[in-house]
């Protein structure tokens, strides 16, 4: 019932807008990420994963495709899988056409309580597009960063011209600041009492090297 309230109240707001209108380190043998994804975090490495190739492209559907190929059977991500792509990493570059990268440990973020406004966000982003159907990747990517925070993305100080390319059409940020900052308000007020139980969905990382954007995909 929350959560319906929420999503009324997000539906409204923006029916008002349309009115008025990444260097990081990892160590698989801990499972622990620092520097650009913040304070230590208890991911699981996943078994199987260790040398995994994904491949990124460009989608319409969300911020990229990531295909996962060399992973052994683990139960979590399979080989030849396609799934949905998001960046965490804001600052770094990476090649989304065709762009192969090799021997990349995957990560479960699964209960990770750092992870858990990101992961609820993943778990009613259905809900947040039927509320309104204009809603588009560009909006949830911003979102994301503003959650992860590592490097910090703040929309009331990041200039556009420091955005990333992709985000910006004609030189313009091609994101509603409003929608990102009601979907904010929306996690924060919700992700606690949100239960993260098996069937939920989740992010797994995968370690791209050092230069690169840290990517997600998103499996339950």
């Amino acid at each position: 019932m929350k959560l319906f309230k929420q999503l009324t109240l997000l539906a409204a707001s923006l029916s008002l807008l349309l009115i008025f209108s990444s260097c990081k380190n990892l160590t698989g043998e801990s499972g622990e990420l620092t520097e650009t994804l913040g304070p230590i975090e208890n991911v699981t490495p996943i078994s199987g994963a260790e040398n995994s190739t994904i491949t990124v492209n460009k989608t319409s559907d969300s911020y990229f495709m990531l295909s996962f190929t060399n992973v052994q059977s683990n139960g979590i991500v399979s080989d030849g899988m396609v799934g949905e792509g998001w960046c965490i990493d804001w600052q770094k570059p990476i090649d989304s056409n065709n762009g192969t990268y090799e021997n990349i440990q995957l990560y479960s973020t699964f209960n990770v309580e750092s992870w858990n406004p990101t992961n609820y966000l993943f778990n009613i982003i259905d809900d947040l597009k039927g509320a309104d159907s204009e809603l588009t990747f560009y909006d949830i990517q911003a979102v994301v960063w503003s959650l992860r925070g590592f490097p910090k993305f703040n929309l009331d100080q990041i200039a556009t011209e420091d955005l990333p390319a992709r985000m910006l059409t004609d030189g313009e940020p091609n994101f509603s600041y409003d929608k990102v900052r009601t979907i904010l308000e929306i996690v924060e007020a919700g992700h606690e009492q949100f239960d993260f139980t098996e069937g939920t969905r989740y992010a797994v990382i995968a370690e791209t090297p050092p230069d690169v954007q840290t990517v997600i995909t998103v499996v339950n």
